[in-house]
């Protein structure tokens, strides 16, 4: 929590206790501009409730706000219930920087790498400096 590239989010109830958080930075992922998001945490009396998705959907409008081109995410895929949540609830997609899109590791590797794109993404998208996959295989 210390690194100076950190940014967080924080929902407080009325009392100003924590009832959740996100963790996130402004990087650079093959060659475009995003928001990733290292970690979204809720209290579980607040889950099921829609805190999650308002907070998604916050990253989802700073990073808007920002010009970046993209959020994104790394998700475990025995985590079946964050997994349904990004891919359903929130149209995030597998990225083309995930492990599984390289065919290195095929069902070996135990996260996937999701991300949607930004208005501003959505706008450039073709324009990338990278191409292709260029993230790494997992072990």
């Amino acid at each position: 929590m210390n690194d100076e590239r950190a940014w967080y989010l924080l929902a407080r109830d009325a009392d100003s206790t924590p009832l959740a958080f996100s963790h996130f930075r402004f990087d650079v992922e093959c060659g475009e501009e995003v928001l990733y998001c290292y970690e979204a945490q809720l209290e579980s009396k607040v889950r099921r409730k829609g805190l999650g998705k308002f907070l998604i959907q916050i990253l989802q409008l700073i990073a808007n706000s920002t010009q970046m081109k993209k959020v994104m995410l790394t998700v475990f895929k025995h985590n079946h219930g964050a997994y349904q949540f990004f891919r359903e609830a929130l149209q995030f997609e597998i990225d083309e920087t995930s492990p599984s899109m390289s065919g290195c590791c095929g069902d070996d590797c135990s996260y996937e790498i999701l991300s949607r794109r930004t208005k501003h993404g959505e706008a450039s998208a073709g324009h990338t400096h990278g191409g292709g996959h260029c993230g790494g295989c997992c072990h």
